[in-house]
């Protein structure tokens, strides 16, 4: 897919940061930079910047065979932390952030600049397509994990997933960056916080494309299921819209479903029925199961929890200049 993007009323195009936490990414980092490079956009409005959080692999090793800034966050573990600590190093008033984990089309950055020329979008959410669906774990997980389409349809209000986003640096100032201290959940938080507190509006830009390599491994669907939990037990604490997740209904529905999924699972195997259904029934079960232990981690106090819950005053962020 490539980006149609009418450039802006002034003819110059706005300098813009690509901001990339990653924290042992030996294995998908080469493709994702291998891609920024590839951009079609200015090099002398371009701005590429990996955030390392406290890497014990070869990670750093890479990112420095690469014409982009290898920048560090060794105080907090937190990708929220490191992306302040990214857009802490840079200038630029268009701030867009991708994963580690992700591959960008050239036109993206053409894309998500595009949709800032009106003057009341603070910021845009972009499209979020699988990688590879070669195996049934892959094709359960790219109709259920990161649709940003899904995203920006909340009915509360829309939010942007970080593994595709773009904000004006102005509205990022204004309300104090990321809260680090919500160590899943927070692009919901930021972009809430974004509309609530400034006024201006998320809008969606199609044409801003990233793929992004999903799990491969049921250990790996469990632990981000684990983790979705945990943010949304992180995010009842500040919004009423999450408030029913961390009682003790919502670990009863988890047991019962994953139960239920599993059983499901199980017949189909028996009768060797065709087609991906039983596989779906068993990730279903993988799924509750790793919701389940996320909301128990929760409960029995082993998260580290924001210090404080008040609706902009967000915790653990740093913006001074590097």
């Amino acid at each position: 897919m490539s980006a149609t993007v009418m450039p802006p009323r002034d003819g110059v195009l706005p300098k813009v940061a690509v901001i990339v936490p990653v924290y042992n990414g030996e294995d998908t980092i080469t493709d994702c930079i291998e891609s920024l490079v590839k951009l079609d956009y200015p090099h002398d409005a371009l701005d590429l910047i990996v955030v390392d959080n406290r890497s014990t692999d070869r990670t750093r090793e890479i990112v420095a065979r690469y014409p982009v800034r290898l920048v560090t966050e060794d105080d907090v573990q937190s990708s929220y932390a490191a992306r302040n600590r990214g857009v802490a190093s840079t200038d630029a008033p268009i701030l867009a952030f991708t994963d580690a984990d992700c591959v960008v089309e050239r036109g993206w950055v053409r894309a998500l600049a595009g949709a800032f020329r009106s003057q009341d979008v603070g910021g845009v959410a972009g499209t979020i397509h699988a990688a590879r669906t070669g195996t049934a774990i892959e094709r359960y997980q790219a109709g259920r994990c990161i649709v940003a389409e899904r995203a920006f349809a909340h009915p509360v209000l829309p939010f942007a997933q970080t593994a595709n986003a773009a904000y004006r640096r102005s509205a990022f100032e204004r309300i104090g960056g990321f809260d680090a201290s919500i160590i899943y959940g927070g692009d919901l938080d930021f972009s809430w916080r974004m509309q609530r507190e400034t006024g201006l509006r998320l809008v969606y830009e199609a044409c801003a494309l990233v793929w992004h390599q999903h799990r491969s491994s049921t250990r790996g669907l469990f632990h981000l299921y684990a983790k979705n939990a945990i943010g949304n037990c992180l995010l009842a604490e500040r919004y009423d819209h999450y408030a029913s997740f961390p009682t003790v209904r919502t670990l009863l529905y988890l047991t019962r479903e994953a139960s239920h999924s599993g059983l499901r699972a199980a017949r189909s195997a028996i009768r060797r029925s065709p087609g991906g259904n039983g596989d779906d029934h068993y990730y279903d079960a993988v799924r509750f199961a790793g919701a389940a232990w996320g909301w128990l981690r929760f409960r029995t106090g082993r998260v580290r929890r924001p210090t404080k819950v008040c609706r902009g005053e967000p915790t653990g962020v740093r913006l001074q200049r590097a």
